[in-house]
């Protein structure tokens, strides 16, 4: 049974996260250095605050330059929020911050003429369909964020925010939710779950009860 790694930077609320990982029944680690990480299975790359301070963190944890190889090896890499746009190319954000390359585009500030951040619930449509990934039917998400990613051929689920943005990216073993799929109720627990078992994870059995 592979195990979630919970890449743990000083960039992100963690609780929320291992709270939604522990009601999908799904074990995991947090690991604030790769020599941390699970041998194998999904590695989660949260993150809020500002692109250019978490790439930093990042990278004198050692994970900027071990997630590349991580990927190219097959292991499959989910981002969000920040983490999406940490596996960009790069940010307006921080123009002189390179991001990871492991998905195609800049980051580019959201608007003109609508309140940023963008703190809330949007719908969520499917641009392109993806493996891992079911029709969200237009359901609910919970966005925190200013920037976002303009939508590509990588992007699967598309939200509106004065302009389309990518709300969900893929490319090869490697997802991006801008959403925060723990905080959107059970849509984003149902994404959630679907997304890492595409990547391999299977939910731990409950113990069996003692006679």
């Amino acid at each position: 049974m592979s195990t979630v790694t919970l890449i743990d930077y000083d960039a992100g609320n963690l609780a929320s996260m291992e709270g939604a990982l522990e009601r999908l029944n799904l074990p995991f680690v947090r690991a604030a250095s790769p020599d941390q990480a699970a041998p194998e299975g999904p590695i989660i790359l949260p993150g809020v605050g500002h692109f250019e301070t978490a790439q930093r963190s990042l990278r004198d944890r050692g994970w900027w330059r071990h997630l590349p190889g991580l990927v190219a090896d097959g292991r499959p890499v989910l981002g969000i929020c920040l983490g999406l746009q940490l596996l960009a190319e790069g940010s307006e954000e921080a123009p002189r911050a390179s991001g990871l390359g492991l998905i195609p585009g800049i980051v580019r500030r959201l608007g003109p003429g609508v309140k940023v951040p963008h703190m809330g619930w949007s719908r969520v449509h499917r641009r392109y369909p993806h493996p891992g990934l079911p029709d969200p039917g237009g359901a609910w998400l919970y966005f925190v964020h200013s920037y976002a990613l303009e939508p590509t051929a990588e992007t699967v689920y598309t939200a509106d925010h004065g302009r389309p943005f990518a709300a969900i990216e893929a490319r090869g073993n490697v997802l991006g939710f801008q959403p925060h799929p723990e905080k959107s109720g059970a849509a984003g627990l149902m994404l959630l779950q679907a997304a890492l078992a595409w990547m391999g994870a299977v939910a731990s059995l409950p113990e069996a009860p003692c006679n």
